[in-house]
């Protein structure tokens, strides 16, 4: 797998795939990762929103989404060789300083979409998408 076939996961693309309601072209990276073709980059910040949203009963597009789903994709998290939870270095805490942006957890996906060479975020968030030198997926 080459530095090309990274892509870094949004609260957005994570919550929507426990929903089943993937965009298509985020769906297609998803199932490459399933079928181990590319990597999924997955930050802990992203993780915790997504468990926070659940554990809050909210839905997502309509959706409510059993807290079981996540529980299989923390096993997924365990066993896969191509979506892995990341954790920021110093490195990328030194980074989120810089990142213009309101939000620490936004600041801290572009952070570890830049220190792990990912090729885009995967989210609709337009905040992320503005910023420059950072590519997102988002149809």
């Amino acid at each position: 797998m080459s530095e090309t076939d990274i892509y870094t996961v949004d609260a957005i693309a994570l919550l929507c795939y426990l929903a089943d309601r993937l965009p298509q072209k985020v769906d297609e990276i998803f199932k490459r990762a399933e079928d181990e073709e590319v990597l999924l980059v997955v930050p802990s910040i992203v993780l915790g929103e997504a468990l926070f949203t659940l554990l809050k009963g909210r839905e997502v597009f309509g959706i409510k989404i059993p807290l079981e789903k996540l529980t299989t994709f923390l096993d997924v998290l365990e066993t896969s060789r191509t979506v892995q939870l990341v954790d920021l270095t110093v490195e990328g805490w030194r980074l989120v300083t810089t990142i213009s942006l309101p939000e620490l957890h936004d600041r801290m996906i572009v952070s570890t979409h830049t220190i792990s060479n990912s090729r885009a975020i995967l989210t609709d968030d337009q905040e992320i998408s503005d910023l420059p030198k950072v590519k997102t997926i988002w149809a």
